[in-house]
């Protein structure tokens, strides 16, 4: 009864226990607490703050860029294009946050666009001073699955001028395992392009060693978690000499 006195109340409040135990993996029981309604509010209230800034140009989103160094050289060979998004209010919103509502409210599509027009646009600034310079981009499935993805990458090549090899996509790992199928496709008209794929966070979700094997992906990227300790950890060690290998 502390829950609503009627039934429009507690269907709702029902609703978002249940979206909550499918946003947690399914196959569970959540009860209803206060926190999920104002969770909520917040959420659509980002959503809306962040469809305003698409429609002001991106007001408040912004790209930093991490470096990429090689590790005998200890030179910088490229960067990796990181999403930042900051508030009308001045919040700075964590992307892992952020980037799940750009995916559920789509707002992905135009967001994506954005960062690769910036991406490209930077990274031909910088091949000028520093040849060969590597841009890798981290793109959502649901960017791949659009029908407009691939001549919208062909354009911004012929647009912006920058040489496609110098261009890294990526996508987790637990993509590749559920959407192989779908996005084969996709991934093969970009390498087409000379466009590199990569897999992000390998070793962390659904993979085994024998996904590298029918993998469209050109790069692997092995998650920290197995490089943090490959001086003190036999099997981490292993591992990464196996991936390499494959």
């Amino acid at each position: 009864p502390e829950d609503g006195d009627n039934w429009a109340e507690l269907e709702k409040k029902a609703a978002l226990a249940l979206k909550k135990a499918k946003l947690n993996g399914k196959n569970q029981c959540i009860e209803f607490v206060d926190g999920m309604l104002r969770e909520q509010i917040d959420k659509q209230f980002l959503i809306n703050c962040m469809s305003e800034s698409v429609e002001n140009d991106f007001e408040g989103f912004r790209l930093v860029f991490q470096p990429l160094c090689d590790a005998r050289e200890f030179t910088i060979i490229g960067a990796e294009a990181l999403l930042r998004y900051q508030m009308p209010d001045g919040r700075v919103i964590s992307p892992v946050d952020f980037i799940p509502l750009l995916e559920s409210s789509r707002l992905i599509i135009p967001v994506g666009r954005w960062v690769l027009e910036q991406s490209f646009t930077q990274c031909k600034r910088w091949s000028e001073t520093h040849p060969g310079f590597i841009m890798d981009v981290n793109i959502s499935y649901l960017q791949l699955l659009d029908a407009d993805f691939v001549p919208f990458v062909e354009q911004l090549v012929e647009r912006t001028g920058v040489d496609p090899a110098s261009i890294v996509l990526e996508m987790t790992e637990s993509y590749f395992v559920t959407d192989m199928d779908a996005l084969r496709a996709t991934f093969d008209r970009l390498r087409s392009i000379g466009i590199r794929i990569a897999m992000d966070d390998f070793g962390t979700g659904y993979s085994s060693l024998g996904l590298l094997a029918q993998s469209p992906a050109d790069i692997v990227k092995i998650d920290r978690l197995f490089i943090k300790d490959i001086h003190r950890e036999a099997f981490n060690r292993a591992f990464i000499d196996a991936v390499i290998e494959l």
